[in-house]
């Protein structure tokens, strides 16, 4: 008998309907390069973690466009598929609560350690889309929009472009940021 390995959603509902799941495999625990070794002390970032693994599986149904302005950027990210745009709305505003509270995520990467590192100079405002979500971050410090500019070319448009094959490098700092 063959096995097919399903999606997270797919395994939680046949969980819930059969005593015995048999009709696929288990879905694969997350990747280390997604986790830190202090991530541990952070409960949510398990769940935060299985919404982004989604949407690298399923980069190709998503659109993404980034528009820059003086004091950083907006990102308008988009799926036709209903199910997917509603867990860009819930990953952006996961990231919205993690920046907030200065909880860092995916701190091996320097771009992201970067970030959280100056996550009390960014203003991050996720504006809900019926297929997606619009995102506007900003800062009146040049080096944090130098770091916003990075994280949404350099790090989340090459996420959606290149899926979990992307998001197991690190993304560099950018040119110029002073350390």
């Amino acid at each position: 008998m063959s096995h097919r390995t399903c999606s997270r959603r797919e395994f939680l509902a046949i969980a819930a309907a059969l005593p015995l799941l048999t009709a696929c495999e288990p879905p694969p625990p997350l990747p280390d390069w997604m986790l830190t070794p202090d991530d541990a002390a952070d409960p949510g970032l398990r769940r935060d973690a299985l919404v982004i693994g989604e949407l690298l599986v399923r980069h190709r149904e998503i659109r993404r466009e980034v528009e820059h302005f003086s004091t950083g950027i907006r990102a308008t990210t988009t799926s036709a598929a209903p199910d997917l745009a509603e867990q860009i709305r819930v990953h952006a505003e996961q990231m919205q609560s993690r920046l907030w509270r200065g909880a860092p995520i995916r701190q091996e990467d320097p771009l992201f350690a970067a970030v959280f590192a100056h996550h009390r100079q960014v203003l991050l405002q996720v504006e809900r889309l019926a297929d997606g979500v619009r995102v506007t971050e900003t800062s009146k410090d040049p080096v944090a929009v130098m770091l916003l500019r990075q994280h949404a070319v350099h790090a989340v448009s090459e996420f959606v472009a290149g899926g979990v094959d992307r998001a197991r490098r690190s993304t560099p700092l950018p040119p110029g940021y002073p350390g």
